[in-house]
């Protein structure tokens, strides 16, 4: 079982294999479907896109994808599934005082969850919630429940303003999610004119961590700017 994980995560060179391979290894030919349909889903919408289409952009016939999957609804869901773990949160920079690693991560929060990729993604999801409320429900337990419980993790090493000390971690930890994104994350869903302005973008982080917390917990840092 051991030797299986493994050939599934990345190619072996021909030394190792233990027979010819024709073609891209599963995994890498899986990975290049699961992208062409990621690319295809978000251009022209879940009702829109065809089996067809997303074989013609992954370079293989029909048949051949109704091998792999049975309907665009199990494609759909194994796309998702490959999609989600890419906002991992935990590579945020660790270096620092609580503070600086808290504003490190929301704004890597941001990078992730403001992209232009994943707000297609998420008017995809917005799109086929009738149809299939559970990938609503997995993208927001992967996406925001991570992101919330590593924030949680960071404000333990915080000493918060006295208001908000005996409000629990997870609160103040939504609350600044919403602070910083709310705005800018409606905004992008719903106006396809409009531009992040990552300057005000970081002047809201910074705003929200000063809300929250203790003066002395910030002081000694760089003057943000405007």
């Amino acid at each position: 079982m051991a030797k299986e994980a493994s050939s599934q995560r990345r190619i072996a060179p021909p030394s190792e294999r233990t027979k010819p391979t024709v073609g891209p290894a599963p995994d890498a030919r899986m990975t290049q479907l699961l992208a062409a349909a990621k690319d295809t889903f978000t251009s022209k919408g879940f009702a829109a896109t065809t089996m067809d289409d997303i074989a013609g952009a992954a370079g293989m016939s029909k048949k051949t994808l109704y091998k792999l999957f049975e309907s665009k609804t199990e494609l759909f869901r194994a796309m998702l599934l490959r999609s989600l773990p890419e906002a991992d949160y935990a590579d945020t920079p660790s270096e620092g005082s609580p503070v600086i690693r808290l504003r490190n991560m929301l704004r890597e929060a941001a990078d992730v969850a403001l992209s232009p990729g994943e707000i297609a993604l998420q008017r995809l999801i917005i799109g086929e919630r009738q149809a299939s409320p559970a990938l609503g429900r997995m993208f927001a337990e992967v996406i925001i429940e991570s992101g919330t419980e590593h924030i949680v993790e960071l404000l333990k090493a915080v000493r918060l303003e006295p208001r908000f000390e005996s409000v629990p971690l997870r609160l103040i930890a939504e609350m600044l999610f919403g602070m910083v994104f709310s705005h800018d994350h409606f905004r992008l869903l719903t106006d396809t004119a409009f531009k992040l302005n990552r300057r005000a973008l970081d002047r809201r982080i910074d705003l929200a961590i000063a809300t929250f917390c203790a003066a002395d917990e910030r002081a000694g840092e760089p003057p943000r700017s405007a």
